[in-house]
């Protein structure tokens, strides 16, 4: 039997299990007496399967909805120019480039700080939907705006308030899920982007088509209206549902919340909140747990900056997305079809990212499935620059959003590669997302002339050039990790992670 005393990797601090502070756990007196079948045993494996589907169904349906409306507040802009949005702020097309791109300004100035936040108060279930409330109210209020500043403005403001999300999302995952499970659950997670990608098409086609002028309304206010209070009340509605970090979810029983923390602790070989692998005296090894220590511990970890830089340059050509209704709109077809073709594309990446990262999981391997999604993003802007034929122009527009493929499986091989501590875990991801959000304040602008159309040289070059680039820092990432094994093969410890545990990094 297994108690909070007596786990397999007791020597790597485990009996202290008890004192760890919040968020890994307020565990005094809370498994006393507690005790789980030993690992590998049909009991425990039937445990443990119960226990993830549990978190599955409390977790995934959830966030799915959330990031639907995350992107659908964030991107409905690009649907409404395609109504009278322009004609009735009066916008150029510099400004409403600018007000795409205001967002993203808001968005990377939050990420850091509330993923240290969220590390620190362990109440994510609280947090996040709260977050979520606050930039449905501001889409909304959007509906309201009367010219280029009060739209500018309130964009800005969404933008600060949806960077709670994604990052505190997949640092959450990381808080649940093993390394060998995180990759599916976080495919299925950001499904919500790409799902919403299609829903944006269809709902803006249903409102534009059904409610323009509805009570002296444009349909592009009535867009931001009904997505915005539609926010709000899943916001609302996630409070009750979404758990809290493993030890501290209380509709949860004892041995499964305890089964929870062990689960992640046995991952790695050591609970978070230990600091015994880590450099230096015990200031030093407090500091590794302050919000400002973590960060540091990031940026200063040379593989989180090659993971910055492979997912910045993955952004760049995934940037589309902000101008993915143009993008189709090149085809020439009235605005109804229009909006209805951007629908396809976004419900086919949504399954291939889930099959893509769900056989991650299974193989173990990260590399050769970051790979194939960009190269599959690099045939469609070929096609896409030198053809303008219906047909081949449409299947292009279909494999431009592959490398999307790459997306939630960066992330996944971020939090891999910084399993410990915590804290450093949380400001990775928010630095990495800060990196993979950056190219949105300005691909915009790469397609904004009316003379880009239908070509689009411009903008494709750069994008295809940035695909490039991306696999060229994923190879290195690779390497920098095998070279890390053979260091923890030896027994030697990397960024905290005592090689004598088993523990490797996923390549």
């Amino acid at each position: 039997m297994t108690s909070i005393k007596s786990l397999e990797v007791e020597k790597a601090g485990v009996e202290n299990l008890e004192n760890a502070p919040v968020p890994v756990g307020a565990y005094d007196g809370m498994f006393d007496g507690v005790t789980l079948p030993a690992k590998g045993t049909p009991e425990r494996e039937a445990l443990e399967k119960r226990l993830k589907l549990k978190i599955d169904l409390a977790i995934l349906p959830m966030t799915i909805a959330m990031y639907i409306l995350n992107y659908l507040d964030r991107n409905n802009i690009a649907a409404a120019k395609l109504s009278t949005l322009m004609e009735d702020l009066h916008l150029s097309d510099t400004q409403y480039s600018t007000c795409v791109s205001i967002l993203f300004i808001g968005y990377i100035l939050m990420q850091v700080p509330s993923n240290l936040i969220l590390e620190k108060i362990g109440k994510p279930s609280i947090y996040l939907p709260s977050a979520m409330a606050i930039w449905g109210i501001l889409s909304a209020c959007t509906a309201a705006v009367q010219g280029f500043g009060g739209l500018l403005a309130v964009r800005f403001l969404i933008g600060f308030a949806e960077a709670v999300f994604y990052p505190g999302v997949v640092f959450y995952l990381s808080c649940w899920y093993t390394r060998k499970e995180i990759s599916s659950r976080s495919a299925i997670f950001v499904c919500g982007s790409w799902l919403s990608g299609a829903f944006s098409g269809l709902i803006a086609y249903g409102v534009t088509e059904n409610l323009d002028g509805v009570r002296g309304l444009a349909a592009w206010r009535w867009l931001f209206l009904i997505e915005g209070v539609v926010t709000v009340g899943v916001a609302l509605a996630a409070i009750p549902i979404l758990p809290q970090l493993p030890a501290t979810t209380r509709w949860l029983s004892k041995e499964e919340r305890l089964l929870a923390v062990v689960r992640m602790i046995e991952d790695v070989g050591q609970r978070d909140d230990d600091t015994s692998g880590q450099e230096g005296d015990d200031a030093e090894k407090a500091k590794a747990k302050s919000a400002f220590g973590g960060f540091m511990l990031a940026v200063k970890d040379v593989k989180v900056v090659t993971i910055f830089l492979m997912m910045f340059s993955f952004a760049v050509t995934a940037g589309i997305n902000t101008v993915f209704p143009t993008i189709v709109g090149s085809l020439g077809f009235s605005r109804p079809k229009t909006l209805l073709l951007t629908a396809p594309p976004w419900l086919l990446v949504a399954l291939t990212s889930v099959l893509n990262s769900v056989h991650a999981d299974r193989t173990g391997e990260r590399y050769l499935h970051m790979l194939w999604g960009p190269m599959l993003s690099l045939i469609g802007f070929i096609i896409g620059i030198s053809s303008t034929k219906t047909a081949p122009r449409y299947v292009a527009m279909i494999l431009l959003l592959q490398v999307y493929n790459s997306w939630s499986l960066g992330f996944t091989w971020l939090v891999n590669t910084t399993a410990r501590p915590p804290i450093k875990r949380a400001a990775a991801v928010a630095c990495v997302n800060i990196g993979g959000n950056i190219p949105n304040t300005f691909v915009t602008y790469l397609f904004s002339a009316a003379s880009a159309t239908p070509h689009f040289y411009v903008g494709f070059g750069v994008c295809m050039a940035f695909a490039f680039s991306g696999m060229a820092f994923a190879t290195l990432l690779r390497l920098q990790l095998a070279r890390a094994n053979k260091k923890l093969t030896r027994g030697e410890t990397i960024d905290g992670m005592d090689g004598t545990t088993g523990y490797r990094f996923l390549l």
